[in-house]
């Protein structure tokens, strides 16, 4: 096999030829006719294939999601011993080189720039196969809009038919409710199938991030680490705006400190602001309560969107984020939040459209500025969630003024419990952790990620249900990691099973790569005491063993 030839298959990105000699070895060439399966949806792979001559089809029941040409990697789950998210069929007489799953391991055991390679593609792949998950999902929706307009309009036409389109009318709300609980599922199963790998991502590069690194590496490092950020902000952009069109987006109502709020949505993006030369001021009404009644959350959430947005679409001048008090007494503030920028400006026949999903003022916006479009479409919602409206004034190349209205209820500040703000101030002692997660890599994440934290705490691992529940019943331990989804149980099952046992005191926190509320409820109705969304960063994790081993 010509070496310079492989050698551009992204798995040999930086490898020497000695090395890609070495593995080639340990590898087998494989010949596959026209529609043949290489590896079901849902199946183990048996090994990583590289296409050596012809095309691959990648098919997600009966959407095509890619065709792979020569040199394409395929079957990348096996690094995790994951289930396929999709069936490999071969599109034209497929000359394949399969490297065994096992010896895959030992090479990238001895080559971890085997696995550098991988999570790089394993990006570009996940990219690719959101973009077509959701345009399959809008051509449903576009499909059915158009099912429902056609009956309308024969209701319309005749009285005669009125029982008929009664019959279909009836059908048709049939076919929305399962829409809306294949939406449901769709969105659930995309929160798992890509929080589960970007868990790994996130978790594996935080903690090569604090081993020793030479300059190439830590750069490539931080390439993959504000890669994983950006595509976490569009999933979580996207799983907030199926959360609000299906009504299921609440708002909590608890104390929260407004003025720092402010000014820690300055300070994070005060840097964003500098990188690009502009100015970021804050102007904050000396009325302003210190403490109001709301989400934090959510009222965060917005504001930097907004500042987020402003200075994106800021060139010169810089940005003002403005909280005027324009009514208040000893229980109510009406307070108006402005952000106010120099920028671009938008023109008046597109100001509505930068409300709506997936859209921007322009193309020549999108192509130069990027983003998906939804950030504005969600702060509008969450907006309206809180009763106001957001409202925009603009001129073109002299800039855009965001601006709404917020009546809150004037809270005093909690008195908060005292509690160890170090690690280093609980006392691990007689303390043990079971970790209940059957990927490989996620349990390597927490692992590693709770030794930074608690070097000397002991951590067990069971990576299926019936193991948890014999660990359980078999050693004292403090509280339980524990992932939703298993092989043999789930997580909402063992912890039903470990109550049953007797443990009320076993803390139980939840490692869910869900982030609908359904899914969190579930969590504490089956008797979990917290929950850890993934991918989690070292600091939730931190906060999550510091509440958990003091209780």
């Amino acid at each position: 096999m010509n070496i310079e030839y492989i050698q551009g298959c992204s798995l040999f990105k930086g490898i020497s030829h000695a090395i890609i000699e070495e593995i080639l070895f340990e590898s087998e060439i494989k010949i596959y006719q026209p529609d043949e399966v290489l590896n079901h949806k849902g199946d183990i792979p048996s090994a990583l294939f590289i296409i050596e001559s012809g095309t691959a089809s990648i098919y997600n029941e009966d959407v095509l999601l890619a065709e792979l040409p020569p040199l394409s990697m395929m079957g990348e789950s096996v690094i995790a011993d994951g289930h396929a998210v999709a069936t490999i069929v071969a599109k034209t007489i497929l000359t394949v080189v399969e490297i065994k799953k096992d010896k895959f391991y030992e090479l990238s055991h001895k080559y971890p720039a085997l696995v550098f390679n991988v999570f790089n593609t394993t990006f570009s792949r996940l990219r690719s196969s959101n973009d077509s998950a959701l345009i399959e999902a809008r051509n449903r929706e576009r499909k059915l809009e158009q099912e429902v307009q056609e009956r309308t309009k024969e209701l319309n036409e005749t009285l005669d038919e009125l029982t008929k389109t009664n019959y279909e009318l009836n059908e048709t709300k049939t076919n929305l409710i399962q829409t809306q609980k294949f939406r449901d599922q769709f969105m659930a199963n995309m929160s798992h199938e890509i929080r589960t790998p970007m868990n790994a991502i996130v978790g594996l590069t935080n903690l090569l991030t604090k081993s020793p690194l030479n300059t190439q590496q830590a750069k490539y490092l931080e390439v993959i680490k504000k890669s994983g950020e950006n595509l976490l902000v569009i999933i979580n952009d996207i799983l907030d705006l199926s959360k609000i069109e299906a009504g299921k987006m609440e708002l909590e109502q608890r104390p929260f400190p407004l003025r720092s709020t402010l000014e820690n949505v300055r300070l994070i993006l005060n840097i964003r602001a500098e990188e690009k030369g502009v100015f970021l001021n804050e102007i904050i009404d000396s009325n302003l309560p210190d403490y109001v009644v709301g989400d934090e959350t959510r009222f965060t959430q917005v504001i930097t969107n907004l500042v987020g947005n402003a200075i994106k679409f800021t060139e010169k001048g810089g940005v003002t984020l403005k909280a005027e008090v324009m009514n208040i007494d000893a229980v109510n503030a009406r307070i108006k939040f402005s952000v106010i920028d120099t920028g671009i400006g938008i023109p008046q026949d597109k100001l509505a459209k930068i409300f709506e999903s997936f859209s921007q003022a322009s193309d020549d916006t999108t192509r130069k500025f990027g983003g998906t479009g939804l950030g504005l479409t969600i702060s509008k919602q969450l907006v309206e969630l809180h009763h106001s409206s957001l409202e925009v004034t603009s001129v073109p190349d002299v800039g855009s003024t965001f601006y709404f209205t917020v009546d809150f209820k004037i809270a005093e500040a909690p008195v908060v419990k005292e509690q160890a703000s170090e690690a280093n101030g609980v006392d691990v002692t007689n303390k043990r952790i079971l970790l209940v997660e059957d990927n490989m890599f996620n349990q390597m994440v927490a692992v590693d990620s709770i030794k930074e934290i608690f070097p000397t705490i002991e951590i067990d691992v069971a990576d299926h249900g019936k193991k948890a529940l014999t660990m359980v019943k078999e050693n004292a331990y403090t509280m339980v990691f524990m992932d939703i989804q298993l092989p043999d149980m789930d997580g909402f099952e063992i912890t039903r099973e470990i109550r049953k046992l007797g443990f009320d005191q076993l803390r139980i926190c939840a490692m869910t790569a869900s982030v609908l509320k359904e899914q969190v409820d579930a969590c504490f109705d089956a008797g979990m005491d917290d929950y850890m969304m993934k991918p989690f960063t070292p600091e939730l994790l931190k906060e999550k063993l510091i509440i958990n081993l003091s209780a």
